[in-house]
């Protein structure tokens, strides 16, 4: 950071001087500003962390990659890694990271990418997963992430991040090679491997610990809950807790997308039937004899304005009105009072805060970014509710008006 401050010193002292000799110097030294920045920012901020290949080799409190072997890979067939952190305390987080997904040619055609994000929002998706490790992970990680936050009630917790690049819900097992407009589009939908190899590493790193929080945003929401009985099912002695941050989708779809497109032999490997709602099903219509003793915390805004668009383009709808937003958020009330009266320890966290009336959205995930302190639901803060939860081990739900 020190660098950083004298280069920006120097930069400013360089634009005033050039203000008093002429406008061309003035130009190149903001040219060479905005070029050292980018640099900065990407090979710097954000630089891969270092590697290593144990906990036992790391002795601070930051970021490390560590590499998985030949088992997995990214979609698109570039490496894959995941980032520990190593805590002060005996609790672990292990989060898995969203990213979208794809299940056919259209889909497949069009990867996250910067200069795409950079055109902004669009009531159609224009992007639809990330095919590779972007430069994001782990630098980018806030809210619960954080551990400059002294308020983050998880900053002392062990974080295991799990990336997600493969387009299938990090439970694929297939390789496709789709088609679109005459192109071949080769992705490698290996989530399954590559969650093997995390859990596997985790299983030897962290042999024993008290509390887990096993949580996942957006595409990663519906990899928590998938995940969680297995790692119960491992650390039998913990306190398990499972938060699904932006999840719910519903399409007929679902069957065929996971087991025919992806090959995740759902029966076998998730443990519960697949329906219409995957989230759903993967907490109340198990197949297993699942009797663990998990927390299940979920939740969702009522116009996530990625969810909306995901429903709309599983399921073939005109995007040209709100119907299809209107839509998704009933279906997203009814699957959370299913799940309210369902038979498992859940509880919920439904808001419409900071509802964007134009678009007619609200904000898609809470957890690693700025909405993890802002967002609140009956006036408590997002962070607050995860604690209260995890942290003081109460039973509260909000957003309960918003159900009627």
């Amino acid at each position: 950071m020190k660098a950083t401050k004298w280069i920006a010193a120097v930069a400013g002292c360089a634009v005033v001087s050039g203000l008093y000799v002429n406008a061309l110097v003035t130009a190149a030294t903001i040219a060479a500003v905005i070029v050292l920045g980018f640099l900065y920012l990407y090979f710097v901020h954000f630089a891969r962390p270092n590697h290593v290949a144990s906990l036992d080799e790391i002795t601070d409190t930051k970021w490390h990659t560590v590499d998985l072997g030949d088992t997995t890979t990214s979609g698109d067939g570039s490496d894959y890694a995941m980032f520990v952190r190593r805590g002060t305390s005996k609790n672990l987080v292990i989060h898995f990271s969203g990213g979208g997904a794809c299940w056919d040619g259209e889909t497949a055609s069009r990867p996250i990418k910067l200069v795409g994000a950079l055109r902004g929002y669009t009531r159609d998706l224009k992007m639809f997963y990330f095919n590779s490790l972007t430069r994001l992970f782990p630098a980018a990680l806030a809210g619960m992430a954080d551990r400059r936050d002294t308020t983050n009630a998880f900053r002392d917790w062990n974080f295991v991040f799990v990336p997600y690049s493969t387009g299938d819900m990090h439970v694929g097992n297939a390789t496709n090679t789709y088609t679109h407009k005459g192109k071949n589009i080769e992705v490698r939908h290996n989530g399954r491997k590559n969650c093997k190899a995390v859990l596997d590493w985790v299983y030897v790193n962290f042999p024993d610990v008290d509390k887990i929080m096993v949580s996942g945003e957006s595409s990663g929401a519906w990899a928590s809950a998938f995940y969680v009985p297995q790692i119960a099912d491992h650390y039998t002695e913990a306190k398990l807790y499972c938060l699904s941050d932006g999840v719910g989708i519903e399409t007929a779809r679902w069957s065929e997308i996971l087991d025919s497109t992806w090959q995740a032999d759902s029966a076998r490997t998730l443990g519960f039937k697949i329906g219409t709602d995957l989230f759903e099903n993967a907490l109340i219509h198990r197949t297993d004899a699942m009797t663990h003793n998990i927390k299940y915390l979920h939740s969702n805004t009522l116009y996530d304005d990625t969810l909306t668009r995901f429903s709309a383009a599983l399921n073939h709808k005109s995007t040209q009105t709100n119907e299809f937003i209107d839509d998704w958020a009933a279906h997203a009330k009814a699957s959370i009072k299913r799940l309210d009266e369902a038979d498992i320890h859940y509880s919920y966290f439904l808001t419409d805060w900071g509802h964007n009336t134009k678009r007619h959205t609200t904000e898609h995930t809470l957890t690693t970014n700025e909405y993890y302190n802002k967002c609140t639901a009956d006036g408590v803060p997002f962070s607050i509710w995860v604690k209260r939860n995890v942290i003081d081990d109460e039973d509260i739900s909000l957003g309960h008006e918003l159900l009627l």
